[in-house]
């Protein structure tokens, strides 16, 4: 009997090898994909039920003064942190809590927040700056801890007696706002640390350093069982050391002299620059606290009717008292509105208009020329003199000595000051709102003129050094730019010759700056009035050591009354530190 067969229809035979086909692409497809393309992707995937990647936080840069005396340093300390999903029902909370004063229940509730978010497989900080002793006694009890894991974290310390609070600057917690703001470069991750004031914010992408990772094993009770040869690890990379321009003698003293007053000190190198010590008070004591600022303690210092978070030497703005005499004087001199020998009578009192103008001293100075009016500080002399000279002229050469702008020292938020000009005059009061008898107080560092003490210095620099100085900078390797004021030399030698009398002449105002020995000191006093209270009290000047090198100085007392009597004083105990240093350094090199 003959067989018969199904002949299946050839377009049915096609239409099946298509399907067929089209499978196996899909099949191969997917295999290929899985397998090939996202091969990584799912490594890490498969790795992460196993491997645990721990950020490690990088030292911060240590701190250095001229002398590499570090001023601020670094400590081991250890981060608190628990993987939420690795928290188990047998988890010790009770445990946790009374190792490390935490309230149980925000504990529970912290950790049980964290195991609903997608970041439940990342490490959440528990918290910061935990002692070794700790560390120790949990790492011991890790089998009731599942989830529990510490990084080593570097925190801030202050070595050195040197407080420098202001200058230096503080660190806080960066936040998803910080991570979002930021630069790239910086690679903050969220609860890391970043520099948030001073030369800590400035020089943040120096002194950070790298993170590194390291992966830790995890068993499949949550426990961790140590660092991985994973290959992907990282060594976390030190930032970088940086040396400031700072003597910490010459800054510990500043402070000792500053204490339990309010005002500012700064000391500086006229020839490039440097600061020497800088000092504002009241400040705030930045080894109160380890690694970032606590909220609750930025909050009781923010809200400190003492303002000691305020940087007096960059954001205090005060009027310059009669210390600004000597850019009437450079001015007068340089354009020959006057001569040196110009005379003016002064009875302790000048009539302008329908108004009486007094001179400090009641008892008038009697007829004085340019150079006894700076030695003596006479009010009625400049009253006179600002007379001779237009006021765009007046305003022009105190913009020229860096008033009415930034310094542009390498810390930040500086403020730029005053210099009232006729366009500022009418905007503030109106044309018809002010006159010519403004400028009698212009000329003695009164009215609307205002100044920072940084500025103040700067100007002292360049009377020092004939109009060649430097931008005022605490990195010595930082960039500076050149300040230059083509002056007479006779204008320049006959202002240092009256600032030297105002100091070592007879009756001078300076007197109480004076040293004896090993340098000889020039300067200018200025007592500013105040209106919310007692005037504030200037000393500007520089000294000259026997070996030539020289230190300026800009020394403010708020509320300190003569300039004379508080900041003088103060003045003379840096001018002398400093002359014995250079001597010593002298006999030393002999």
């Amino acid at each position: 009997m003959a067989r018969s067969y199904i002949q299946i229809p050839q377009r049915r035979t096609t239409t099946l090898l298509v399907i067929t086909t089209i499978i196996f692409i899909i099949i191969f497809y997917r295999f290929y994909n899985i397998q090939v393309s996202q091969f990584d992707k799912n490594t890490s995937r498969a790795r992460a039920n196993s491997i645990r990647e721990i950020n490690i936080s990088a030292p911060r840069g240590i701190i250095y003064d001229r002398n590499g005396i570090p001023l601020v340093d670094n400590r081991p300390t250890f981060d608190l942190k628990v993987i939420p999903i690795d928290v188990t029902e047998n988890f010790d909370f009770g445990l946790l809590a009374k190792s490390v004063n935490i309230p149980k229940n925000e504990l529970q509730k912290k950790i049980l927040t964290g195991k609903k978010t997608i970041a439940r497989f990342r490490p959440l900080l528990l918290k910061r700056h935990v002692d070794f002793e700790t560390m120790s006694k949990l790492e011991e009890n890790r089998i009731n801890l599942p989830g529990l894991l510490f990084s080593r974290l570097p925190a801030r310390i202050y070595p050195n007696d040197v407080r420098m609070t202001h200058a230096l600057g503080y660190l806080r917690s960066v936040t998803e706002e910080i991570i979002s703001k930021s630069d790239k470069h910086l690679n903050y991750q969220l609860d890391d640390v970043y520099g948030a004031a001073g030369l800590e914010k400035i020089y943040e992408l120096r002194l950070r350093g790298r993170n590194g990772v390291e992966y830790h094993l995890v068993d499949s009770y949550g426990r961790d069982r140590g660092i991985t040869s994973y290959d992907e690890s990282q060594l976390a990379i030190s930032g970088d050391e940086m040396f400031l321009t700072i003597d910490s003698r010459l800054q510990l003293l500043a402070e000792n002299l500053l204490s339990g007053k309010k005002g500012a000190i700064i000391c500086s190198n006229p020839y490039n620059g440097d600061i020497l010590s800088f000092v504002s008070m009241p400040d705030y004591n930045l080894s109160s606290f380890v690694g970032p600022i606590p909220i609750e303690l930025w909050d009781e210092w923010n809200s400190n009717p003492e303002k000691p978070l305020m940087n007096r030497i960059l954001n205090g703005t005060y009027p310059p008292g009669s210390s600004f005499k000597l850019l009437s004087a450079i001015y007068a001199l340089e354009s020959s509105r006057i001569s040196s020998n110009w005379k003016v009578n002064c009875n302790g009192a000048y009539r302008f208009g329908n108004r009486y103008y007094h001179c400090w001293n009641p008892a008038g100075h009697g007829s004085i020329n340019l150079k006894e009016a700076i030695k003596y500080s006479c009010n009625i002399y400049f009253y006179q003199l600002i007379q001779q000279i237009p006021f765009e002229d007046w305003a022009a050469i105190v913009k020229k000595f860096g008033f009415g702008e930034k310094t542009n020292i390498d810390l930040p938020a500086e403020a730029v000051g005053i210099v009232p000009t006729k366009e500022y005059m009418d905007k503030k009061y109106t044309s018809r709102g002010w006159a010519f008898g403004n400028l009698l107080s212009f000329v003695i560092g009164q009215g609307d003129v205002l100044v920072t003490p940084i500025q103040m210095v700067q100007m002292i620099n360049l009377i020092a050094t004939n109009g060649r100085t430097y931008s005022p900078h605490l990195s010595k390797d930082c960039l500076k730019s050149s300040i230059t004021l083509d002056y007479k030399q006779s204008t320049w030698k006959f202002i240092q010759d009256a600032m030297y009398d105002v100091v070592n002449g007879e009756k001078g105002t300076g007197k109480n700056a004076r040293i004896t020995e090993n340098g000889i000191v020039r300067g200018k006093t200025g007592t500013a009035q105040n209106p919310h209270g007692e005037d504030h009290s200037w000393f500007t000047g520089y000294v000259e050591a026997e070996n030539g090198k020289m230190m300026s100085l800009a020394v403010l007392v708020e509320n300190g009354g003569k300039g004379s009597e508080a900041a003088a004083p103060i003045a003379k105990e840096l001018f002398k530190l400093f002359a014995e240093i250079q001597n010593n350094n002298e006999n030393n090199v002999q």
